[in-house]
């Protein structure tokens, strides 16, 4: 799983730039400068509220946190440069992420793309490259959002259903090539309404910033087609669950760690204590791969979202897939799979996570768990006890307990940006709590 290089931006095409950061709620809050505004906002950013910044929910309430006043001060939006792209070449409309900074001009901290840059710094002091690829699955609606009405009917997979949205399917791709979102692959998913694209890998903050404008350009495309598209972890209840899938991998000077040809686990000792580290603290960062009121939801047995806290070679049903390469490809394709994020997640945390965990396995050489063969659900409670499969926390909110009580991933993400991020979905699953089911997803369609 080798990285795509990306041409260099060419800021002459640009009337307008969207500056974007993604917030604690997993909402991508905007705000867009005119032409004469851009060159200066490389260097002083643009002005965000901490309120909007860091402590908004996804349903706009905001909410409250110990270490932070929602109501005083500032913050600036600094985009990056080295990430602008052009994405509508005919209006000159481009797009770039933001860091948050304080306004003392340093890091702000419970900026979470800062947060991710800071684990990937690490893994290169460890002398280790990380490269990191997104599967997103989301479901297109007819009509409005307020009537919507599922895209197509299958076959899953089925060429039937890219025939019905053949024009769609084409234009997405033309898009995301033309703003140099690097592609794998488009298909028609499994669920009535389902599609999904597999992007290709990048290093990991960049890996992100290309998850968030792929999701933009979808949008866009989609609505140019008469189409509505949500990224929600359940946006039917009578489709099939949105996930988005996480892929990883690891490489020093020798090539892939999670390839050795004459290993019985077809990898190196330290791609095995990479799984052993995230396996290991994945109980207690779930709630980092979606936050929302649907995620643990959505993390059901025998539905390909990877419900069981384990990992196995190929295995859907765990929530650490190992992939290795096909045969003579191995050092090139071969990742690990976090099958357990969804698409309301901060994914900046939700990598950074990943990787601090694949790192300290690394450092501190744990020992590869027990390879789970078969889907865990058919095995019985004793069993899975025996071979050190766990279930998921059963809803957000104790999720979100096992979060606040991880000293691992607070000292990974710093207490400021730990707290915020569980007082905001905290407080939104409190406020969705008293819906029912299908209001909640109603309530979430449209939000990520």
């Amino acid at each position: 799983m080798i990285p795509q290089s990306e041409p260099a931006p060419d800021l002459s095409e640009v009337s307008a730039l969207i500056i974007s950061n993604l917030d604690n709620a997993g909402v991508s809050r905007v705000k867009i400068l005119p032409s004469t505004k851009v060159e200066g906002a490389f260097g002083n950013g643009c002005g965000i509220s901490k309120s909007v910044g860091v402590l908004m929910a996804a349903d706009d309430h905001v909410t409250h946190s110990a270490d932070m006043d929602a109501i005083v001060g500032d913050l600036r939006g600094l985009p990056d440069r080295s990430a602008l792209t052009v994405i509508d070449r005919e209006q000159g409309l481009a797009w770039a992420p933001a860091d948050l900074v304080g306004m003392d001009g340093k890091a702000f901290a419970t900026c979470q793309r800062t947060a991710l840059k800071r684990v990937a710094a690490e893994w290169e002091s460890a002398g280790l490259d990380a490269s990191v690829a997104f599967e997103l699955e989301f479901t297109l609606f007819r009509g409005t959002q307020e009537e919507p009405v599922l895209a197509h009917q299958g076959p899953g997979y089925g060429a039937a259903a890219f025939l019905l949205l053949e024009e769609w399917h084409l234009d997405v791709l033309k898009s995301l090539q033309s703003a140099g979102v690097p592609v794998e692959q488009i298909h028609p998913e499994y669920g009535w309404g389902q599609a999904e694209i597999s992007l290709a890998p990048r290093n990991p903050v960049r890996a992100v910033d290309d998850y968030l404008l792929a999701r933009l350009i979808i949008t866009r495309v989609s609505r140019r087609h008469g189409l509505q598209v949500s990224y929600s972890p359940i946006a039917h209840p009578e489709s099939a669950t949105n996930g988005c899938h996480i892929h990883f991998s690891a490489r020093n000077e020798k090539g892939n760690l999670f390839h050795d040809p004459v290993a019985p686990t077809q990898m190196t000792p330290a791609g095995e204590q990479m799984i052993a580290g995230v396996v290991g603290r994945l109980a207690e960062g779930t709630a980092l791969m979606g936050g929302s009121a649907l995620s643990m939801d959505r993390l059901q047995p025998e539905h390909w979202a990877g419900g069981f806290i384990c990992w196995g070679t190929g295995n859907r049903e765990a929530a650490v897939r190992f992939m290795p390469g096909l045969k003579g490809y191995e050092d090139n394709q071969s990742n690990v799979e976090v099958k357990c994020a969804d698409g309301s997640a901060n994914h900046y945390l939700a990598v950074a996570a990943i990787l601090a965990a694949a790192l300290e396995g690394y450092k501190r050489k744990l020992k590869l768990p027990q390879e789970i063969i078969v889907d865990p659900y058919t095995l019985s409670d004793t069993e899975r006890t025996r071979q050190g499969v766990r279930r998921f926390a059963p809803d957000i909110s104790t999720a979100l307990d096992d979060l606040d009580g991880s000293g691992f991933f607070r000292s990974v993400l710093g207490h400021e940006l730990v707290n915020a991020y569980i007082a905001v979905r905290r407080g939104e699953a409190e406020r969705f709590a008293k819906l029912d089911h299908e209001a909640v997803i109603a309530g979430l369609r449209w939000r990520y």
